[in-house]
């Protein structure tokens, strides 16, 4: 009961942040709604959920592979399925793993005996995710350079990404070198931690994911991949809102950073906590104020929110559906 009570407080906590904001940046002109009445037309509005259709396939694909490296059966539509099942619930159930933990849960139904590979898959999925907007927001801050070193603290967010980048790149080296896996060093040092057992089962499951690189560059790729039809998105929106003359380059740099801050589990599925972050983002590369952060994310949310209804539907057409509530507990 009183684990319950907690849950249900931290969740109340995570809307009320979530509304708090955009009732702030709607109050104080920051987001208008009505800028995106042109992306309505149809010819944008199907081009609109293409970009998202196509960049929850490539997620959903990276998440595959990653599957199928572990040996097990793992094909596109089925998979697809699962992740807009996922998709849906990130929206349904506030919090930032609700969609992974639901669709790592079907996963394992429909896989007996691959509960382990469905957990770690999830997590490394998410893990090489945030990997692949550090590696952009960097390639596209070292190639903005000039512009980076005239703003202080766009100068600040480039040591912090390149720092984060190489931190990420150190521990993925670590965890997947075979050599340091077969001398067990690291395996020494987890053994002295709390939780030992569990952080080994851990490690030992994420090691098997660096044996094959081509996958793992495809994982990458996709990961790219998915990225560039979210900046596609935001910059039709962008340009559909009137906001043309803010260049491509802008939301390359901008995207993986304010996702990056949406992809952190205070609001559900970052509502508010994306249009805060790429409200300072893009006013601090572009040097100006205006809606435009705002209204592009809250579209890319709307299209994201729209498809994830197909989600909906595969969920409630699944003859084995539990109470999300219990899958979330039993997760």
């Amino acid at each position: 009961m009183v684990k319950h009570s907690k849950k249900l407080l931290v969740q109340s906590l995570k809307l009320l942040v979530s509304a708090g904001i955009i009732f702030w940046l709607i109050q104080s002109g920051k987001l208008n709604f009505a800028a995106l009445k042109n992306l309505l037309a149809p010819g944008p509005a199907c081009l609109a959920l293409i970009l998202v259709f196509l960049n929850l396939y490539f997620a959903s694909e990276r998440w595959r592979i990653l599957i199928r490296s572990q040996g097990l059966p793992a094909y596109s539509w089925p998979v697809y399925k699962l992740s807009l099942i996922g998709a849906f619930f990130n929206f349904a159930m506030p919090g930032g793993v609700g969609g992974d933990v639901i669709k790592a849960y079907y996963f394992t139904r429909e896989n007996p005996g691959s509960k382990v590979v469905a957990v770690t898959s999830v997590l490394m999925d998410r893990v090489l995710g945030l990997f692949a907007m550090l590696l952009m927001a960097l390639l596209v801050m070292i190639y903005d350079i000039k512009h980076i070193l005239n703003i202080p603290v766009l100068l600040t967010l480039f040591y912090i990404i390149a720092g984060l980048s190489f931190g990420f790149l150190i521990a993925l080296s670590l965890i997947f070198s075979q050599k340091i896996y077969a001398n067990g060093m690291l395996t020494k040092i987890i053994n002295k931690l709390p939780l030992s057992h569990k952080f080994s089962k851990l490690y030992e499951s994420m090691h098997l994911y660096g044996r094959d690189g081509k996958r793992f560059a495809q994982v990458i790729f996709l990961s790219f991949f998915g990225q560039l039809c979210s900046i596609m998105f935001l910059y039709l929106a962008g340009t559909m809102a009137g906001f043309s003359a803010v260049p491509l380059k802008t939301y390359f740099l901008v995207a993986p950073l304010g996702f990056m801050a949406t992809a952190i589990p205070i609001s559900p599925a970052g509502i508010g906590v994306g249009q805060a972050a790429f409200y300072f983002l893009f006013n601090l590369y572009t040097g100006t104020e205006s809606e435009l952060g705002p209204t592009v994310i809250t579209a890319f949310q709307v299209g994201i929110f729209l498809v994830s209804l197909l989600g909906a539907f595969f969920y409630l057409r699944r003859k084995d559906k539990i109470e999300p509530a219990k899958i979330e507990e039993a997760g």
